[in-house]
């Protein structure tokens, strides 16, 4: 029995830190947009910084839609657990 509950608390511990880092991401990712605005703005679009925020925003955001639905779908597990122990 201790083994499953083990195992039931590192789940949601992962569970947990992908949320954070997902949430992490996002932020870094609002970051890097804001600045490529700026540098629009300043029509700086052809900067070598303005590329590689490009670059650095995609490869997050392709990290962000490989994980998001992995955690999404983690969390609906857990709420389908807490449902059907709040049912008893």
């Amino acid at each position: 029995m201790a083994d499953h509950i083990d195992k039931a608390l590192a789940f949601l511990e992962s569970t947990q830190k992908l949320g954070e880092q997902l949430i992490a991401a996002e932020n870094q990712q609002k970051f890097m947009i804001s600045r490529m605005l700026d540098l629009k703005k300043a029509e700086a679009t052809d900067s070598d910084e303005y590329a590689q925020l490009d670059s650095r925003s995609k490869s997050l955001q392709a990290m962000i839609d490989k994980y998001r639905p992995l955690y999404l779908e983690r969390m609906e597990m857990i709420k389908e657990v807490k449902k059907s122990h709040d049912k008893r």
